[in-house]
């Protein structure tokens, strides 16, 4: 495979970056243009010992470390060279210009991860939790992240795959010697059938719990002009981010900030109070924070303690479908008593602000599902779960009431849907799309 080269740190001005050589001729070409002190040539690296020296790129020369990685023992599998050398956009150009004059061809996205897979270093699952990583902008959805790439979701597919595999070898062979073997062969596939579908429909489970862990949750805060909105939004952030007056219709558009609470990211989303107006911007801010409250995943309803909702509320109210999760906060609890179902706060006190960000995360995280154990944060890898859960149940079926040869065909269906997730069924074009979204020297 050809030997590539890139720069595997962000563009800019820095202290340091990083320059990744792969292929069968890293050693090589790093030997052509990295010299050190230590050794007579470079091709007498000890691997994974990092080397201080020279690094010529014809016209200068700069100083670097340099560390071999000796394959298969590397993060592709393949010989590679990595190059820490000062930081500066010029300066890191020419170096690997250097690289490219000297025989090595320019990396694609995400193509050391992508050798790392098709050298059998990891699953395609894993490649996937490596992104989620770097993108992860809340604990819960780095840990899951991590878990992902750190290959346990690919080691329980594969547990699944082999008792797939089991059982289907074992009717497969059953049809050879129906009268010695097919009773006890539907027998035990009842029961590993069983078992793969309790096992598919608890990680099917865990996947929406894991798009909210992954993506967040989307809170919009609604309710009339002067109720106490953007307070709300500056006491859950812990700082003043909205404007805050007596005066009705100070917020005319939406404001987006996150906050993150038990590690899961709360994307919250000041609207303008909304009521009746004929000032023209004004009227096209409450539009836009009816549209916000339904394309969100929960709708903080605030309305003042002490007062009943008007009718003006009331209607707005009516206007949000079953899909669209409501809370109603009731603000300024400090002044009024009030006993109605709903979430006491004061916005200006902060009081009970722990209580209704609690409420939210607990409204999506599912308390029964363990989210220190397998989730699943990936719509793809959902898809193919429900694919194998299908499969499975539908091969449950055709044991019963069809040949063998049926609930063969569901089986190895829902086979080949589980190695999506893996890569060891998956398409070239697939592969191709998981990587092209990683970033140059991944």
């Amino acid at each position: 495979m050809k030997t590539v080269a890139t720069v595997s740190t962000p563009i800019g001005r820095g202290a340091i970056a990083i320059i990744r050589m792969s292929g069968d001729n890293a050693l090589h070409i790093a030997s052509r243009i990295f010299s050190t002190k230590k050794l007579d040539t470079f091709l007498n690296a000890q691997p994974n010992y990092m080397y201080y020296g020279k690094l010529d790129c014809g016209s200068f020369s700069d100083s670097v470390l340099a560390v071999y990685f000796k394959a298969p023992h590397s993060y592709t599998g393949e010989d590679l060279v990595e190059f820490q050398c000062h930081g500066g956009i010029r300066l890191v150009n020419e170096i690997l210009a250097t690289c490219i004059k000297e025989g090595c061809e320019p990396a694609g996205k995400g193509e050391f991860t992508k050798r790392a897979f098709l050298n059998g270093k990891i699953a395609l699952s894993d490649a996937e939790g490596i992104i989620d990583m770097i993108n992860s902008e809340s604990i819960a959805s780095l840990n899951a992240s991590y878990r992902l790439s750190n290959g346990d979701i690919a080691k329980k597919i594969v547990d699944l795959q082999e008792k797939l595999l089991d059982c289907i070898s074992e009717l497969e062979a059953s049809l050879d010697y129906p009268e010695e073997m097919e009773e006890q062969a539907r027998s035990n596939s009842h029961q590993s059938i069983n078992y793969l579908i309790h096992e598919l429909d608890k990680l099917y489970s865990s996947s929406k719990v894991g798009e909210y862990i992954k993506q967040g949750i989307n809170v919009a805060i609604v309710g009339q002009a002067n109720v106490g909105k953007s307070s709300l939004l500056n006491a859950l952030l812990g700082r003043e981010r909205a404007i805050v007056t007596d005066i009705a219709g100070t917020t005319r558009d939406s404001l987006e900030e996150y906050v993150e609470v038990d590690g899961v990211m709360l994307k919250l989303i000041d609207t303008a109070g909304i009521r009746d107006t004929d000032d023209v911007v004004e009227s096209i801010g409450v539009q836009r924070s009816i549209q916000v409250a339904k394309g969100s995943d929960i709708i903080l309803f605030v309305t003042e303690a002490g007062r009943q909702l008007n009718d003006y509320e009331k209607s707005l109210i009516a206007q949000f479908d079953e899909n669209n999760r409501l809370l109603l906060v009731i603000n300024k609890s400090d002044m009024a008593k009030d006993e109605r179902d709903g979430i006491r706060i004061s916005a200006k006190n902060r009081n009970g602000l722990d209580d209704l960000k609690k409420k939210i995360v607990n409204t999506f995280i599912d308390k029964s599902v363990d989210t220190s154990g397998n989730i699943i944060t990936n719509q793809r890898h959902a898809t193919a779960v429900k694919a194998a859960l299908d499969g499975v149940k539908n091969a449950l079926i055709s044991l019963d009431t069809m040949p063998l040869e049926c609930a063969l065909i569901d089986l190895r269906e829902a086979y080949f849907a589980l190695g999506e997730i893996t890569g060891n069924t998956a398409s070239e074009d697939i592969i191709d799309n998981i990587f092209s979204k990683f970033c140059l020297g991944k």
